[in-house]
């Protein structure tokens, strides 16, 4: 059904336009939430916040994808998936538009509506790709994948200069909007080529009943191992520049570093998601991720200040492993842009749900126990437990092998 779509859509942009449309749209994915890490000190200072409270700051866009993930794929299908990611450009300009007001509930209100624009793209780019493109997923979701980290790399780098350049980190925060802005025209040929699917056969089967993916043991391992990745991520593009900085780091060079670990994993992020594409079997990918992680937070823990460039670069080839299989997955495990739909939003709902605790008890942990050592260290067991979802998610099946088997018998 997807190729017929296809190739019945003689207005949709060509390959070229798609990698570009695709990257742009990607680059609003996290700058949104990972802008605050390098100025969370001042945030913290000027608006009278704990260190849990600016933690809870960072994880209400992650509570919005609990929400929201499941929903996702149904919005897609009633407006299309392309419209719908082109509504969440909208929703994320208007987002930082609300960074401008000089108020503490402003920002936290910012960070709602920056939430429900980043998840309906989270969820559907991918189903996108699958739909429009399926001859070329791979270099599609590379693309895709990669710009989940240049994204957080350009914010980790740009931010406290333009905080500096700006007088204000209200203005510097705000001022990532014009990457949706940009994002924005860009993205309209996909919107005007894109129209509401109309569901049949065994894509009518899985949306009628939506709770086949919740029963499936191949689709939790596919969430738990993302769950993992995601709370990675987060803690770390909340905390690293400050951990790295009580750790005797000057706190802008803390910042590059983290600026660091996501230019570093933009390669590994590319190279894996385009070879996983090209063989059946990813336990390589999830177990080799996982090993590289354990070693460059081991070292961060072991070195505290010491040889930190050399952590740095295995921690982000590490995540950019991790991030090249685990936002694949989707794509790899199921058949059809629906499925992958229904399976990122359950990922997405289960792993943001996991990963919104990071941030917020990172962040309370420290403040209980004055001790980065414990986080560190409890990171290190997670990714540890990771290698076990993994070694399921990576293996050679597909989560809709029941319902197809199930279907077979019927006829």
């Amino acid at each position: 059904m997807d190729q017929q779509n296809r190739n019945n859509d003689t207005r949709l942009p060509p390959l070229y336009w798609a990698i570009f449309a695709v990257l742009l749209v990607g680059l609003n994915l996290r700058p949104a939430i990972t802008t605050l890490a390098p100025v969370i000190g001042n945030i913290e200072i000027d608006e009278g916040l704990s260190s849990a409270a600016a933690g809870f700051l960072t994880s209400i866009p992650l509570l919005a994808f609990v929400l929201l993930s499941t929903s996702a794929p149904r919005f897609g299908r009633k407006l299309g998936f392309g419209i719908a990611i082109q509504v969440s450009l909208i929703i994320l300009i208007c987002g930082f538009a609300l960074r401008l007001l000089p108020t503490t509930p402003a920002l936290f209100l910012s960070m709602a509506v920056v939430g429900v624009g980043i998840t309906i793209g989270n969820v559907l780019l991918p189903a996108y790709i699958k739909q429009k493109y399926p001859a070329r997923a791979g270099p599609l979701s590379a693309v895709y994948t990669a710009s989940l980290f240049i994204g957080p790399a350009l914010a980790a780098a740009g931010t406290i200069p333009l905080a500096n350049f700006f007088g204000s980190w209200r203005l510097a925060i705000a001022s990532w909007g014009l990457l949706a802005v940009a994002a924005f025209p860009i993205w309209w040929p996909h919107a005007r080529s894109s129209r509401a699917e109309k569901i049949a056969g065994g894509d009518a089967r899985s949306h009628s009943d939506r709770t086949w993916i919740w029963r499936n043991g191949l689709a939790w391992s596919v969430t738990l191992y993302f769950a993992v990745l995601s709370l990675l991520f987060y803690t770390i593009s909340a905390w690293l520049p400050t951990i790295l900085a009580d750790f005797g780091e000057n706190i802008e060079v803390a910042s590059r570093m983290l600026s660091l670990v996501n230019i570093v994993a933009i390669p590994f992020t590319l190279a894996v998601a385009l070879a996983v594409h090209k063989v059946d079997n990813h336990v390589w990918a999830t177990t080799g991720g996982a090993v590289l992680v354990i070693v460059g937070l081991a070292g961060v823990l072991v070195g505290q200040g010491q040889h930190t460039l050399i952590w740095m670069f295995i921690l982000g080839a590490g995540l950019g492993v991790e991030a090249g299989i685990g936002f694949s997955l989707p794509i790899l495990r199921v058949r059809s842009s629906h499925q992958t739909a229904i399976l990122a939003g359950m990922s997405q709902t289960v792993g943001y749900s996991v990963s919104a605790l990071g941030p917020v008890g990172a962040g309370a942990l420290h403040d209980f126990t004055n001790s980065w050592e414990i986080v560190l260290t409890g990171l290190i067991v997670l990714v540890s437990v990771q290698i076990l979802f993994g070694w399921v998610a990576g293996s050679n099946r597909r989560v809709d092998d029941k319902i197809i088997g199930e279907q077979a018998n019927e006829t």
